[in-house]
């Protein structure tokens, strides 16, 4: 087994990286920096993509068959990605001792543990978070939604906030479940056209109501730890951890 990579690489050669691993590993086939562009909407351009996956060649996560000029994970880029997932898996918990203190913490009303509970998965997302019951909707965190690169675009930025001025619409229009789902892009019932995608999913509180919380980001977002969150903010709202 290899030892832990000591190369430190900057985050946008970890999120490539990281694409091609997942890539590579679902079709077996090298991946090259067309795939890359269309399918992970990366805010770089296709020949910053390309001199980045030139880079991480050089430095050894990275190789290619004589016969394609696409790339395939080294055995020392497999292990910087299973390095990477450690350490997140290492952060989630964390976050997880974060969000229950800060939610648990507020016993005098449950209003005020849903609006914690926004203001939580904002915080661990920096995207916008929800949380509510039967209409009423806590939401926290635009400021790290239009933060993002993706909204420069003063269009965008509109469609952004006419999506996030009608939240308590589009989450009515949204079949209720207490499975997690998500919703990117143009299948966001309202807002189709603004680029985001929604993380969600329907609770249960103590006094027998549905509720649901959520999150709203770009698409470009870490899917895989926002469902993460979102689920266990869900158990304390159920006081399933606490």
């Amino acid at each position: 087994m290899l030892k832990r990579v000591k190369i430190d690489m900057d985050s946008r050669k970890e999120a490539i990286l990281e694409a091609i691993v997942r890539e590579y590993v679902e079709a077996s086939v090298p991946v090259g920096s067309l795939i890359l562009t269309e399918k992970y909407q990366f805010p770089f351009s296709s020949a910053t993509i390309r001199a980045e996956m030139a880079e991480l060649e050089r430095l050894g996560f990275l190789t290619h068959p004589h016969t394609s000029a696409g790339r395939i994970p080294t055995e020392k880029g497999y292990r910087y990605y299973v390095n990477m997932m450690a350490e997140e898996e290492k952060l989630l918990a964390r976050e997880e001792l974060v969000a229950q203190k800060r939610i648990t913490s507020m016993q005098d009303r449950y209003e005020k543990q849903l609006e914690t509970a926004s203001e939580v998965i904002s915080d661990l997302t920096r995207n916008i978070g929800f949380a509510g019951l039967s209409g009423e909707i806590f939401y926290h965190g635009l400021r790290y939604l239009l933060s993002q690169p993706e909204f420069l675009d003063p269009i965008r930025i509109l469609k952004a906030g006419e999506l996030v001025d009608n939240l308590t619409r589009l989450i009515e229009e949204i079949p209720y479940s207490e499975n997690p789902h998500i919703y990117i892009g143009s299948e966001i019932p309202v807002g189709k056209s603004a680029g985001c995608a929604l993380v969600l999913s329907g609770f249960k509180a103590p006094s027998g109501h549905a509720g649901i919380v959520g999150v709203l980001g770009p698409m470009r977002m870490p899917y895989r730890h926002n469902l993460s969150v979102i689920s266990e903010v869900k158990s304390l709202l159920e006081n399933k951890n606490g």
